[in-house]
């Protein structure tokens, strides 16, 4: 069941992660949000069916840190929409909201750091910002083919990703998910879930802007997508 929406449980930031057969990196990501000690912090981790034991990782964390923990059926890159569309109703009500992957790193200082960045851009149509982008993407027009321009500490891209800092509005402004069209894979099986695409273009579509930080502050190891397993390594 989601959180009840009153005052009395009002956070300053609601941490969202999704995560898929990566307990361990998911437990090192709790240890340094748990090292940071964000205050009124509430963290929503949404399990997309993983084969894999979270039971040690999840009762060790509940001990340390404000943490809900969701159980879902596996719905894949294919129908990643509809795992984000639960996360996203299940949300606590809260003053900024964090959604992080669950195999990035994070900065030292990382939610000081984030919250100034986003408090500091001066654009009452800001939606999204992000902490960082995958090599692949970085600093190049994206899905909604907005070119990306410096402004400040920022850029503002016209695209998010599935790692980024907002409020309350976003959800309002993006409503629900819509099934993505299977039909996305039948020239390229490697392309990714579609869900950043429909987020943008949405946002986008309705006159939003969304930014990139200059400065990395997350970052990503080495290791397989589990989404795209046949994809080359994420470094």
């Amino acid at each position: 069941m989601p959180l009840k929406i009153t005052a009395a449980n009002m956070y300053n930031i609601n941490i969202l992660i999704t995560t898929y057969n990566r307990p361990g990196m998911l437990g090192d990501l709790l240890k340094q949000i748990a090292d940071q000690e964000p205050v009124n912090t509430v963290i929503h981790i949404h399990n997309d069916g993983s084969t894999s034991n979270y039971f040690p990782v999840i009762s060790k964390y509940k001990a340390l840190l404000k943490l809900r923990y969701f159980v879902h059926d596996h719905y894949g890159k294919k129908k990643y929409w509809a795992l984000v569309n639960k996360c996203f109703r299940a949300r606590a009500k809260a003053r900024y909201y964090i959604m992080i992957p669950d195999d990035d790193i994070i900065c030292d200082n990382f939610f000081n750091k984030l919250i100034n960045k986003w408090n500091a851009i001066i654009n009452f149509k800001k939606i999204t910002l992000m902490p960082s982008v995958n090599n692949e993407r970085k600093w190049r027009e994206c899905w909604t083919f907005v070119k990306p321009k410096k402004e400040g500490e920022v850029y503002n891209t016209g695209y998010v990703d599935m790692r980024f800092i907002c409020e309350s509005k976003f959800f309002v402004e993006l409503g629900e998910l819509k099934p993505v069209d299977q039909a996305r894979w039948n020239t390229d099986p490697l392309l990714g879930s579609g869900v950043g695409s429909q987020i943008s273009n949405t946002l986008h579509d309705k006159g939003w802007y969304m930014y990139i930080s200059e400065e990395n502050l997350t970052h990503q190891t080495e290791h397989k997508s589990k989404m795209n397993p046949d994809r080359p390594p994420i470094y």
